[in-house]
């Protein structure tokens, strides 16, 4: 097992201190939005301790791929986690965005680099040829938008807002099926200059009496997003996405070719360990509407929540993905024992967690984590705090 300390990353969405508050990570007194534990170039965890002191996790396990990894994902060429674990403090809302298939990104990665687009350049969409699906589960109360509404539901709460340039886009949705989605959110993207502008203003003004804690009414969501994206009208998408609420505990999936967000609150995220990012609005950085439009899949409905499973101690979230899954691991009435098959981080929330394992014991609180290669060999679990246990879609724990 490996002792490790994990970088929290400061974007301006993130809640104040929200990090700090979370995991007991020291506050920093601005915006604290992610913890990040793996091994993802932009940000990997470092060891904390025995022979690898100082060390990056990424730089171990490139080292030695088929120790760390085990033969499996080794011998598949992987030489770093097909996975990261996140923690989330959503202080305002994130951007519109979504994420290709694994076809997709291949065929994406390669146009791009034939084209000659550098990879760190603004302008590209594909940074890496791997598919970024995500599952999250909440901590606290907490709203996301994710995957399009009915197109009749989008066209009546359109036709509320009383803007008559809406009526094209509201008969489109009335008649049209998933097309009409596609055309909607396809104009909304290519407004620019004073259209654009004009579009906004009147959204603005349509949801200006909107006052109120009424998280039900998408309106309300409108109005936040009218305050924090000024001048961009796709400030109208809690109208055409669903809106919805998770509690504690509550997970979402989030595969490719859908369109979310999240809105408010924290969670803890499984995701691949990808940068492919399509972004949908909301956001000040490039949009690329024709590759966005490709991707998305305009299907109504919320994605199927990741499978729970309750046993005495271990609750599980499988979301059907190959790279990751996730389960929660509460030791609190008793010693927890397991078996961690497949490469596995474990963090801890919520109180101090003791690991065992071949007789080497780490103490998990603030923020810090664990890195367990593939073994035959248990781990044991004793605490207060509830344990987050990160792995691939084959390692949940037995």
């Amino acid at each position: 097992m490996l002792l490790l300390e994990n970088p929290v990353r400061d974007y301006a969405w993130g809640a104040p201190d929200g990090l700090a508050g979370l995991v007991g990570t020291q506050p920093s007194g601005g915006p604290e939005a992610e913890l990040w534990v793996g091994t993802h170039p932009g940000a990997p965890s470092v060891v904390v301790g025995g022979e690898h002191d100082g060390r990056t996790l990424a730089d171990i396990v490139a080292d030695d791929p088929a120790r760390w990894l085990g033969p499996d994902l080794a011998d598949a060429g992987h030489t770093a986690l097909p996975f990261l674990l996140k923690i989330l403090a959503i202080g305002r809302p994130l951007s519109l965005q979504a994420h290709p298939s694994q076809e997709q990104a291949v065929a994406g990665f390669a146009r791009e680099d034939a084209a000659g687009v550098p990879i760190d350049a603004p302008d590209r969409s594909y940074k890496d040829a791997s598919p970024k699906p995500e599952a999250l589960i909440a901590l606290t109360p907490t709203w996301a938008m994710c995957g399009f509404r009915a197109p009749i539901e989008a066209a009546n709460l359109l036709a509320g807002l009383g803007i008559a340039g809406f009526d094209p886009l509201i008969e489109a949705l009335a008649s049209g099926g998933d097309d009409g989605l596609r055309t909607v959110l396809g104009w909304l993207l290519r407004l620019h200059g004073s259209a654009r502008d004009e579009v906004a203003q009147q959204v603005a003004a349509a949801v200006a009496s909107v006052w109120g804690d009424d998280l039900d009414d998408p309106r309300t969501w409108v109005q936040r997003l009218v305050r924090t994206f000024p001048g961009d009208p796709t400030a109208v998408a809690p109208l055409l996405l669903n809106v919805v609420r998770l509690e504690p505990g509550d997970a979402v999936h989030l595969p490719a070719g859908n369109l979310h967000a999240y809105l408010d609150g924290a969670g803890v995220e499984i995701m691949a360990a990808s940068d492919n990012v399509l972004r949908g609005g909301l956001t000040p950085k490039h949009i690329d509407v024709d590759e966005l439009l490709s991707v998305l899949r305009f299907e109504p409905g919320v994605p199927t929540a990741p499978a729970r499973t309750a046993t005495e101690g271990v609750t599980t979230y499988d979301a059907g993905e190959r790279s990751f899954a996730l389960a929660a691991i509460d030791p609190s009435a008793g010693p927890v024992e397991l078996l961690a098959s497949a490469p596995t981080l474990l963090l801890a929330t919520g109180g101090p967690v003791t690991v065992t394992q071949g007789g080497q014991d780490l103490a998990l609180d603030h923020g810090r984590a664990a890195y367990l290669p593939p073994s035959a060999e248990p781990v044991t679990a004793l605490g207060s705090g509830r344990l987050w246990w990160g792995t691939t879609g084959a390692g949940l724990p037995r």
